[in-house]
């Protein structure tokens, strides 16, 4: 399983892999259902990846940073008109506060212990505009769960995986408005997602 891992952090890797599972099509219910982003809104990207959701969304001004270099290279050369930067959530600095009117985090927070989860909130606090959204989405642990959801959950790639009280207490933290959805039905896989919604 560690050479999977290994291998998922190569760009072409993930995205073939993603391609299989069926995330394009959760990337649309993303972005039709939660996200809503409107042409010209300015996005920030927490935890960007290679960019996958980027074609999903209206034009926009968008920013992404990542903390893999291979990852920011593949979306450079994917996005060249878009601003990505290579940074951990922990070391970013934002070049301006209450500037954007979206942010998101998909398949970030179950990466991060508690601490980073924190900061991340907090840095797409600061980042919105009053009334912006936060998105995040990741894999949860639920009630009722088949085995094989529960080992894939086990094996992912991140390995701070938490129940849906356990994001939304850390998301309360920072946000007034928080709302969560539960998921079982965005991949082709047997897999159960969070998204939280965050208002400032």
């Amino acid at each position: 399983m560690f050479q999977f891992r290994s291998v998922l952090a190569l760009p072409q890797a993930y995205e073939l892999f993603h391609y299989l599972i069926g995330a394009p099509a959760r990337s649309r219910a993303l972005v039709e259902s939660y996200i809503q982003s409107k042409p010209g809104d300015r996005i920030l990207e927490i935890g960007c990846g290679p960019g996958s959701i980027v074609p999903y969304l209206p034009e926009s001004e968008y920013v992404g940073f990542d903390a893999s270099p291979t990852y920011i290279k593949r979306a450079q050369r994917r996005f060249p008109k878009l601003k990505f930067v290579c940074q951990r959530v922990s070391q970013y600095s934002l070049p301006q506060q209450s500037y954007f009117d979206v942010a998101l985090a998909l398949g970030i927070v179950h990466h991060l212990d508690d601490v980073e989860a924190l900061q991340l909130f907090q840095i797409a606090r600061d980042a919105l505009k009053p009334g912006g959204k936060l998105v995040t989405m990741d894999g949860v642990w639920t009630k009722g769960q088949s085995a094989f959801t529960r080992y894939l959950l086990s094996r992912d790639r991140g390995q701070f995986v938490r129940s849906e009280e356990g994001y939304a207490q850390i998301a309360e933290r920072v946000f007034d408005k928080v709302r969560s959805s539960i998921r079982h039905d965005l991949l082709r896989i047997p897999y159960t997602h969070i998204i939280l919604e965050c208002v400032r």
